[in-house]
Formats: C-alpha cells, structure tokens, sequence
C-alpha cells in the first residue's frame, strides 16, 4: 500500500497489514481479500523448527483475472538439529527509599509476538500473555524455560500500603542465547502511599 517494492513493516509509512493466520492441520492458511500486490511474513514456526530466512513470501498480485482461483505461494520450515532455546527472567521487588523487599507485588509476563513496539494487552492483535506470579518475601519471583525472544512485565498489584507506578509496565526484555543461562534480571521499585487526611481521606473512602 506505500508504493515502495518488496514488503515495509515498520517505518512512517509501512505496508497495510491485512489479516493473521495459524496454520492448522492440513498447513494451509487463507485470506479473502480485495485485487492487489500482497506479501506472506511468517512471524512463528511450529515447535521443533525455524524460521525460514528470508521469512517473507511474495509478491502475490491478486488481479480480476485470477480472483477466482485466487494466488498463493509455499513456505517450506527446516527441523532444527537442536531443541530451541530457553531463559528465565528473574524478577527483584524492592522498596523505592529503603531498598527492602517486597513480598506481595503481582506482575503479569507479556511476550512481544505482534511486532508492534511497546506492550499492547487488548485490541484484535495483543501482545501474548505468558505468565503470572507474585513476589515472595524475599522480593522475588521467577519466569522459567521461556523461548527466546522480547518480554514485558505488567505490575496489577502492589503490597499493601504502596501504589501502582504510573505506567505498569516495564521492559523490553531480552532473552537470548547468551543470557539463557544466567537469566535475565528485572528490579522493579514501588513507592509507599501518603497516608490521606483530613477531607481527602473522608472522600476517598466515602
């Protein structure tokens, strides 16, 4: 749709994304479209396999005169040799002043798998949730044998007597093949609330 050949996925100015598509059993993936030059990206192989390089497919010019029958093209995966990759990320709850830990705190752990910079939890293409935990006394909680790849933590709950930050949500963070086996480490602070007085404290908890 940019008039730019090949296909542009990021940018101020990318290709129209059209649809999203798992294969299913018999490995065939569909879309009813309108006349055009259109692009297969395949963003995740099946377990046990890797991403062809290039992972783009295309073009397909999808004119009135094969509309009918309608183009397609094949995209062909590689068993890997190895199982892929795993990591974990550590996460660390302190106190913002003092540095004590912080038992309690609830964290939702995202992986980025819409290609959209940031965390996106709603809408038709969210981000994937994977996980959730709440620290332990010690401050901590665990994300194990995740795949490679980017992961964001989403804080839903604080311990008793401290506020949520104002944005939530931290990372990216990276799990790669040189981190898998120390792990990644994410130190998450939070702030202990004002105690409220006089008036505001009555309207707040009329």
């Amino acid at each position: 749709t940019n008039d730019t050949p090949g296909l542009q996925t990021r940018g101020t100015e990318p290709d129209t994304r059209v649809s999203t598509c798992t294969t299913p059993a018999d490995g065939v993936c569909a879309a009813t479209t309108t006349t055009g030059t259109y692009y297969w990206r395949e963003t995740a192989a099946p377990d046990g396999y890797g991403l062809p390089d290039p992972n783009v497919f295309g073009p397909l010019v999808l004119s009135e005169e094969n509309a009918g029958t309608g183009v397609q093209t094949e995209a062909q995966n590689t068993a890997l040799s190895e199982p892929p990759g795993t990591g974990r990320i550590d996460l660390v709850k302190k106190d913002r002043k003092n540095g004590k830990p912080l038992a309690g705190a609830v964290f939702e752990l995202w992986r980025e798998t819409n290609d959209t910079p940031g965390l996106q939890t709603r809408g038709t293409e969210p981000d994937t949730r994977v996980d959730d935990c709440s620290t332990d006394e010690n401050g901590g909680c665990s994300f194990d044998d995740l795949p490679l790849g980017e992961y964001y933590l989403r804080e839903t709950a604080v311990p008793e007597g401290y506020v949520l930050p104002s944005n939530p949500v931290s990372g990216p963070y990276e799990v790669t093949a040189e981190n898998s086996t120390t792990g990644v480490t994410a130190t998450i602070e939070n702030t202990r609330g004002e105690p409220c007085k006089g008036k505001t404290c009555e309207a707040r908890h009329a």
